[in-house]
C-alpha cells in the first residue's frame, strides 16, 4: 500500500508538471494534463476525460468536427460533469467486478460498430483512440448500462405501480381543478341617477343586441360619464362570488340586468351592466390522456432517488479521491 501511494504521488506530480499538450493540427487548444481522481485504484486524468469528450463530441456534434472554437467550448463546459460521471462509472464497475457481470465479445463488437460506424479504424484514428482503448471504453459503458438497469431502473419500475399513478392523477386534479374562463366587459354608470339610467340603457342594449363598443354612442348619449371597460378575462375561481353569479346566468353575447351598489372607496352609487362575450370551459383531463406523462414523471423521480441511493452506497463501499487544483483550467485557447 505504501509503495502504491508513493507511485500515485509521483504520478500526480509528474502529470501536473507536464506542459500543455496540443492536439489540434493548427495548435488552437492546449490540454493541461493532471491526475484528477483515484477510484478504487483506477486513476482518471485530464486526458482520460478528454477521450470521453472526444467520443461524445464526435457522436453529437460531428458537423462541428473541424471547429476548434466549438470543441474548446464543449470541453470547458463539459469536463467537470464528465469527470464526475467517470468517477460514478468506476464505482459501478468495481461493483460489477464483484458481481461477475457477463458480457460477450460479440456484444462489444456490435456496440463499437453502432457507436463508431462501419469505418471503425478510420474513425478511431480520427479520435486518437486505439482499438483496445475503444473496446474497453465500450465494454465499460455496456457494463455500467447493465448495472444501472438492474440496480436503479428495475428498482424504480417496481415503485411506479398503477396505484401510484392513480394517486399522482388525484394530486394533479387537486392542483389543476377544472375551470371556466370568462371574457366580458362592464358598463359603469355613476351617480344618484345611475340606477334609473341603467334600467333604460339595459333595455336599449338588449333591444339592439349590439356589443358595448358598437353601442358606445348610445351609452354616452344617456350618460356622458359612463365608462366601458376593455375586454376582461378571468377564471371562475378568480371572480368574486357576485360577479361569478351574474356572468354564469348570461348567454354569450347578452347583457345582464343593471346591478346597483355603493362604491366602498367613495360611497358613490355605481350601476354596472355586464356583457358576456365568451365563456370557455376547461374540464378536467381524462386519466388515460395523462397516465403516460404521470408515469414518466414518477419514473424520473424514482430513478433519481434510486441512483442517489445506489451511488452513495458505492461511495461508502469503495475508496475514491478527487483532486482538482484550485482555479484549474485543463483546456485553454492558445
Amino acid at each position: 500500500m505504501k509503495q502504491f501511494l508513493l507511485l500515485l504521488f509521483v504520478a500526480c506530480v509528474s502529470a501536473s508538471s507536464l506542459p500543455p499538450i496540443p492536439f489540434a493540427d493548427d495548435n488552437p487548444i492546449a490540454v493541461q494534463n493532471s491526475i484528477l481522481a483515484n477510484v478504487n485504484g483506477q486513476l482518471i486524468s485530464v486526458l482520460d476525460v478528454k477521450k470521453k469528450m472526444d467520443v461524445a463530441f464526435h457522436q453529437h456534434y460531428s458537423h462541428l468536427e473541424n471547429s476548434s472554437q466549438a470543441r474548446l467550448q464543449f470541453y470547458q463546459n463539459s469536463w467537470e460533469h464528465v469527470l464526475n460521471e467517470m468517477i460514478d462509472h468506476e464505482l459501478i464497475l468495481a461493483d460489477a467486478e464483484e458481481k461477475k457481470i457477463p458480457l460477450s465479445d460479440g456484444e462489444i463488437r456490435e456496440e463499437m460498430e453502432l457507436r463508431f460506424g462501419p469505418n471503425l479504424m478510420t474513425t478511431l484514428d480520427t479520435l486518437g483512440l486505439s482499438y483496445e482503448e475503444a473496446a474497453k471504453m465500450v465494454k465499460d459503458d455496456l457494463i455500467v448500462q447493465r448495472m444501472t438497469w438492474w440496480f436503479i431502473h428495475a428498482k424504480a419500475m417496481k415503485q411506479v405501480t398503477p396505484q401510484e399513478i392513480r394517486q399522482a392523477f388525484r394530486i394533479y386534479l387537486k392542483e389543476h381543478p377544472p375551470y371556466e374562463e370568462w371574457n366580458y366587459q362592464v358598463i359603469s354608470l355613476k351617480g344618484d341617477q345611475s340606477e334609473e339610467l341603467g334600467k333604460k340603457l339595459s333595455a336599449a342594449l338588449k333591444e339592439t343586441g349590439v356589443g358595448p363598443e358598437a353601442a358606445l354612442d348610445l351609452i354616452k348619449g344617456m350618460d356622458p360619464s359612463s365608462q366601458v371597460s376593455s375586454l376582461l378575462s378571468a377564471k371562475d375561481i378568480d371572480l368574486s362570488e357576485s360577479h361569478r353569479e351574474i356572468l354564469s346566468s348570461l348567454e354569450t353575447g347578452t347583457y345582464s340586468d343593471p346591478v346597483t351598489q355603493k362604491s366602498r372607496s367613495t360611497q358613490q352609487v355605481v350601476t354596472r351592466i355586464f356583457y358576456l362575450q365568451e365563456k370557455n370551459s376547461h374540464p378536467a383531463p381524462e386519466f388515460e390522456s395523462l397516465s403516460q406523462t404521470l408515469r414518466s414523471q414518477l419514473m424520473q423521480k424514482a430513478v433519481a432517488e434510486e441512483s442517489t441511493s445506489y451511488l452513495e452506497k458505492l461511495r461508502r463501499q469503495y475508496t475514491y479521491t478527487k483532486n482538482i487544483p484550485e482555479r484549474f483550467t485543463p483546456f485553454s485557447q492558445r
